[in-house]
């Protein structure tokens, strides 16, 4: 019981004596052993100190359901117009715009996956199926 007091008061020591340097010569480079001994504690205490996972909030995620319908309901009224001027070019758009919006909600909902895969159809259909899975609507 006695070693861990003086243990105590040797760390005590050190600390002030550290402080009293640090005030004296504020410009001294850290030696190799502090360098090595700052990594370890960060190392250490990242293990120690977990990253609280915090929840979506409910009105992003109503909001962006609430975009992917728009953006839905507009792709279906492009698709079903016959005549419509840029018509390649507005379903292109739309389309990213619907499949970027997806990947946001993926992130959101916590769907596994790659953002950056490439754009397919099935990836569309697979995050849609994912999503209702999970209880989204739009």
């Amino acid at each position: 019981m006695a070693w861990m007091l003086a243990a105590g008061v040797f760390l005590l020591l050190c600390a002030l004596l550290n402080l009293l340097l640090n005030l004296l010569l504020p410009h001294r480079p850290a030696s190799r052993w502090r360098r090595g001994l700052e990594r370890g504690t960060m190392r250490m205490t990242s293990r120690l100190h977990r990253q609280t996972v915090v929840a979506p909030d409910p009105f992003d995620t109503l909001r962006l359901q609430t975009r992917l319908g728009y953006l839905s309901s507009k792709i279906r009224r492009v698709e079903s117009t016959p005549h419509v001027y840029a018509r390649a070019h507005r379903l292109m758009a739309l389309e990213a715009a619907y499949d970027d919006l997806l990947d946001e909600a993926c992130r959101l909902a916590g769907v596994p996956g790659e953002p950056e895969q490439q754009r397919s159809e099935a990836k569309r259909w697979q995050e849609e199926q994912e999503l209702a899975a999970r209880g989204w609507s739009w």
